[in-house]
């Protein structure tokens, strides 16, 4: 358990373009209260085992946001991915073994719609388990109210959070056009450059509009 474990919040969801607006909305709010999301996509070391970076930034997170929202295929012959689910028992886990601190643990685990995980994922009857039918203005609410109640912060209401998060888009756009993107490929950025534009901008004291130095 590292220095800033309090302040850690391991973010387990999907990295795809379609899932992207529900992931940065939920990073956005993590940001805003302060808190540091810790993503597996944050550390691109080739020769580091990817297990073993998901069990490093389980252990260093008192908080936890799991996205178990893909439980159903969306074609024929497709895939389900089982990375959520797997990783959603690694912290369970680790919850329960016995570690220093892990017992301190907090989860938000996320489905799409009500009572979908009671059909696929039976085993977690008796945890809290909130949907967001693929709405990231319902993630934000979602994310603002666990917050508030399992970290105890002082949070504004989600519709300020929304408005928040809206300016933001804003000012990201014109700052990355202004750098030499496209408006396109100021849109399309992978998903830690947003992360650090988030940061710069609550830095900044969250200007309304990009004002060029």
């Amino acid at each position: 358990m590292g220095a800033n474990f309090d302040r850690n919040v391991f973010v387990n969801c999907p990295f795809d373009r379609d899932f992207a607006p529900l992931l940065e909305a939920a990073i956005f709010c993590v940001v805003s209260f302060g808190f540091t999301p810790r993503l597996a996509s944050e550390r691109l070391e080739g020769g580091e085992s990817r297990l073993d970076k998901i069990v490093d930034l389980i252990k260093a997170s008192r908080y936890s946001i799991h996205d178990l929202s893909r439980g159903r295929a969306s074609a024929s012959g497709e895939y389900l991915r089982m990375n959520m689910p797997f990783e959603l028992g690694l912290d369970l886990g680790y919850r329960r073994s016995g570690a220093q601190g892990a017992e301190q643990k907090k989860f938000l685990i996320f489905e799409c719609d009500p009572y979908d995980l009671k059909r696929s994922l039976s085993d977690l009857a008796g945890q809290d388990v909130a949907f967001h039918r693929n709405d990231y203005e319902l993630v934000i609410k979602k994310v603002r109210d666990f917050f508030r109640v399992e970290a105890r912060i002082q949070a504004p209401g989600p519709s300020r959070i929304i408005s928040d998060y809206t300016t933001f888009q804003g000012w990201m756009v014109e700052k990355k056009i202004h750098e030499g993107h496209s408006e396109r490929e100021a849109i399309d950025l992978p998903t830690q450059e947003r992360l650090d534009e988030m940061k710069a901008w609550i830095a900044l004291g969250r200007p309304s509009a990009f004002a060029p130095a």
